[in-house]
């Protein structure tokens, strides 16, 4: 996994294959061109060229004149990019016919070989905000939207641990410690706290993920002990994003008022995500 080499770059900086003309799709903001090798994305005087492998998943929102294209977009950015217009159907027509006939064993020949990050780097690499090429980070609510949660919530330590991680340096954090799970990192509420930065509530790297466990623990979890992400509800009955292992147990879980997106978009974002990494990995 890798991120987009050409995202949001001048016009005379994309690639040879995203030049030349062909017909221009309404996918607002963006000026859509469907080429051989993928979509260009234009707007104003900047352009995102996104291969047909590049792209994670299209997903829809309730608004069927509204598409996400997830793909690893460089941080700040949010991992996908959101189109409108009256061309969004067509748009999303030619992109899933395109990837069913994706290779993707021809993407993991030509992507530069490197070499597996453990867990409790992964961590610390995350935590102390250094990049990570290819991951991407899922971006918190709001920060009034994430008070007004936590104002009417319980004043308890996991609640705490999990208001200061939206404003800390990720967006699950600890409140105490607790075991983790094998090659895995901890690391206390109290310590992420007096950090700075944030705005992320999930981080997906190409060697596991970054989060946390109701908001009592944050830990690094390569992709091999990762079975599934999906919708769930926490303790109080809150819907919930929940990740399991290959045996079904929960390994982490986070109340869905804290993401900045609608649940089924994180889900399908991070099972993506998830997917490739470890089709990639294998």
């Amino acid at each position: 996994m890798e991120w987009l080499a050409h995202d949001e770059v001048p016009l005379d900086a994309l690639p040879d294959w995203a030049r030349g003309e062909g017909e221009v799709l309404d996918g607002r903001p963006y000026d859509v061109l469907v080429r051989l090798e993928g979509l260009v994305l234009t707007r104003g005087k900047v352009a995102t060229a996104l291969r047909w492998d590049e792209v994670l998943v299209p997903i829809h929102l309730e608004d069927p004149r509204r598409l996400l294209i997830a793909t690893a977009r460089r941080p700040p950015h949010a991992p996908w990019l959101e189109l409108g217009g009256h061309d969004v159907a067509k748009i999303e027509r030619v992109l899933r016919a395109r990837l069913d006939a994706v290779d993707h064993r021809t993407y993991r020949e030509r992507r530069r070989p490197r070499a597996v990050m453990p867990p409790d780097e992964v961590l610390t690499q995350v935590l102390e905000h250094r990049p990570l090429p290819g991951a991407v980070e899922i971006p918190a609510a709001s920060p009034s939207l994430v008070r007004s949660a936590v104002t009417g919530a319980s004043i308890g330590g996991g609640i705490l641990g999990l208001y200061g991680f939206a404003f800390g340096t990720l967006g699950f954090l600890a409140a105490g410690t607790a075991g983790a799970l094998t090659g895995a990192g901890l690391l206390s509420g109290v310590e992420l706290l007096r950090r700075r930065g944030g705005g992320r509530v999930l981080v997906l790297t190409p060697d596991g993920f970054v989060g946390g466990l109701d908001g009592t623990s944050v830990r690094a979890v390569p992709w091999f002990r990762v079975g599934r992400f999906a919708e769930g509800v926490d303790d109080t009955g809150a819907t919930a994003l929940e990740v399991f292992g290959p045996a079904n147990e929960l390994i982490a879980r986070v109340a869905s008022r804290f993401f900045g997106r609608p649940l089924d978009v994180i889900v399908a974002v991070a099972e993506a995500y998830r997917r490739r990494a470890s089709e990639e990995g294998g």
